[in-house]
């Protein structure tokens, strides 16, 4: 099977960009962030796509800028909600995908969303606690590693992605 030798998966902030880039790096093979191409393929950042765009688009496009990440080596970070297409996970099958887990406290303090004040921090972390549980079993279908990255910093996940992708 050709396409990514790492494939990362997990919620908002739990690192899949930062840690994903800083893996591959120290590889020395390629990076793909399919949020990033997503942004691009749409013209739009992410929040605004979001604001303006209806959720089906987002979801399709979103799908076709993965199954073609999924074809190239590297490392590939997928968008969080990636895993909810079915198509996604069925190309997820047979390959090394690693879900970096992170609690909605922590995703939500990455996120700076204790900024905000109390009411938009309740409303924001209620509705990624929603996401999370919706996500959850997915990110369970398709991973055969997992790092709760809570209590790492940066270079500390790196380690442990590095360690659990030598050992998987």
């Amino acid at each position: 099977m050709s396409g990514p030798d790492l494939v990362l998966v997990g919620a908002p902030a739990a690192g899949k960009s930062t840690v994903g880039a800083r893996v591959a790096q120290r590889a020395g093979v390629g990076f793909t962030d399919t949020d990033v191409l997503l942004s691009e393929r749409l013209g739009l950042s992410l929040p605004e796509a979001w604001a303006s765009l209806p959720p089906t688009a987002i979801a399709a496009a979103e799908a076709e800028v993965c199954l073609a990440a999924l074809t190239a080596p590297g490392v590939v970070a997928l968008g969080s909600g990636a895993v909810a297409d079915p198509g996604i996970r069925v190309a997820l099958a047979g390959r090394t995908v690693l879900w970096l887990e992170v609690s909605v406290a922590h995703a939500s303090r990455r996120l700076g969303l204790v900024a905000l004040g109390m009411d938009a921090l309740l409303a924001m972390r209620s509705r990624l606690d929603s996401l999370l549980r919706e996500r959850e079993r997915w990110y369970e279908e398709v991973s055969t590693l997992r790092l709760d990255t809570d209590r790492l910093t940066v270079a500390d996940a790196v380690e442990g992605v590095e360690r659990l992708w030598a050992g998987g």
